[in-house]
């Protein structure tokens, strides 16, 4: 009797989401289901991925450790782990990123380790389309990935999980400046602050926690630059609490689809737990289990109206700094070293050994002159997925296979994740986790949502090659 035919799971995204598809993947129980796992990032890199990836010691979680689980069901396996690993913290300590970077490493090779019968593989390659094609063994089509260098791979599903839309630059950047090495397009990119760590003065464009991070990287000592962050509404992120917040669950209406009803509802409560001791942040926590349902629920209109007056304001209350990170960019600040604000980018040129920026800020009739050795991209993640789309995005668009949400924030997902194609209907091979989910859930980038996400989909993955591998076995047995 010829051996079963292992069914082959392309996961697409070697970062947190891609890592944490992988672990549920081999942990779920597999029964009569034989995988082999192919996990392919174009980095090379698998397990932190740009999130996590980073070794500054001040650049934390925002997260408390207790919370930060990437075992679906189990939030405080983090916090486990760490005390496995004699990092005696309590519950609401926001570790470094860089260790969660380990965490994730850790808990793919041990689930790896637990499952020696599943083939795990990995590609430093990209994917640059897929396709389906006949498999001409009698057992439907197989996805066909292309990878960049012409090779295909052949799998029986695939899990995109790819990480946010590449934004590129928020303004047009002259070539001289670009040429110069004077403009950082992307802070995380192996030695991009080097030079900018030197200068005297560096714009950062963005406020949001990225800036924060790379504000507290390059002012590690005295002799770092005076750091100007803009955006065009100037806020930055809040400062979490010092201990964990109450998770206390209140009614919000959704029947009407309006924001009115919601925002009313939101700080009604807010000033309920107030006046119990407590403060909006048990209320934006408190949300997060329901916000998907909310999102949903709401008319298309009204979440345009979100994006359009709301969103900035709702991410610096949802998305917040640890205290101790909150700390250090306040000393900054009453030091002279750090400065943020509202302003627009009216234009940049070489000017001198550096860059002058002409800004426009709130309130100001005369434009504001920088002159910065460094300008470094802080602008967030893309937001349109028809101009953002990567090629593997694209050709999955071009073909038909995939539709973008109704927002275009990324792509359309049945409840299960399941991507959908141009007509609506559900993939049977394909799924999706993590960020490119946000248009259709909102809460999708954090890892409270991903290990869920992954949850989900390897139980899909799971049960269908189970019924593949007893559908094959009779098949098998009589040719024996």
């Amino acid at each position: 009797m010829s051996p079963r035919r292992l069914q082959r799971v392309a996961i697409v995204g070697g970062g947190a989401a891609g890592t944490i598809a992988a672990a549920h993947l081999l942990r779920e129980p597999r029964e009569d289901a034989r995988l082999e796992l192919e996990l392919i990032d174009r980095t090379g890199s698998f397990g932190p991925g740009i999130a996590y990836g980073t070794d500054d010691p001040l650049h934390l979680l925002n997260v408390p450790a207790v919370r930060m689980g990437a075992v679906s069901g189990h939030p405080e396996h983090f916090h486990g782990w760490l005390l496995e690993q004699n990092h005696e913290v309590p519950e609401e300590a926001f570790m470094s990123r860089g260790l969660y970077g380990e965490y994730l490493r850790d808990l793919v090779a041990s689930a790896e380790a637990a499952a020696p019968e599943v083939p795990v593989r990995r590609r430093a390659a990209e994917v640059v389309a897929v396709a389906e094609r006949a498999s001409g063994n009698g057992h439907g089509n197989d996805l066909v990935l292309t990878l960049t260098d012409g090779a295909e791979l052949v799998a029986d599903k695939l899990i995109l999980a790819p990480g946010p839309l590449g934004g590129g630059d928020p303004i047009p950047i002259p070539r001289e400046v670009r040429d110069s090495g004077r403009y950082v397009a992307d802070p995380w990119a192996p030695g991009a602050l080097d030079r900018a760590r030197r200068e005297r003065q560096v714009l950062i464009v963005g406020t949001g926690l990225t800036m924060v991070d790379v504000a507290l990287s390059l002012c590690t000592n005295e002799r770092g630059p005076r750091v100007r962050a803009v955006s065009r509404h100037g806020l930055v992120p809040k400062r979490h609490r010092r201990d964990l917040t109450r998770l206390r669950r209140f009614p919000l209406p959704t029947s009407s689809g309006e924001l009115a009803p919601v925002m009313a509802a939101i700080l009604g409560q807010v000033g309920r737990v107030a006046q119990q001791g407590d403060d909006w942040r048990d209320v934006i926590d408190s949300m997060r289990p329901v916000t998907p349902a909310l999102w949903k629920a709401l008319k298309t209109e009204e979440k345009r109206r979100f994006l359009r007056e709301l969103q900035r304001l709702w991410d610096v209350h949802r998305f917040r700094m640890a205290p101790a990170v909150a700390d250090r960019l306040e000393q900054l600040e009453a030091d002279g070293r750090f400065a943020f604000g509202a302003g627009s980018i009216v234009s940049l040129e070489p000017h001198g050994d550096g860059v002058r920026v002409s800004l426009r800020t709130l309130g100001c009739h005369e434009l504001d002159l920088v002159d910065a050795g460094a300008i470094v991209n802080c602008s967030g993640a893309g937001c349109d997925l028809r101009r953002d789309a990567p090629p593997l995005l694209r050709s999955l668009l071009d073909a038909g296979a995939a539709r973008p949400d109704e927002l275009g924030l990324g792509l359309d997902v049945a409840a299960d994740g399941a991507l959908l194609d141009a007509e609506g209907r559900a993939s049977e091979r394909i799924y999706v986790v993590g960020a490119l989910r946000k248009g259709v859930e909102w809460e999708a980038i954090g890892v409270t949502e991903i290990r869920d996400h992954s949850a989900a989909a390897a139980a899909r993955i799971v049960a269908a090659a189970a019924r593949a591998a007893r559908a094959i076995t009779p098949s098998l047995e009589a040719a024996a």
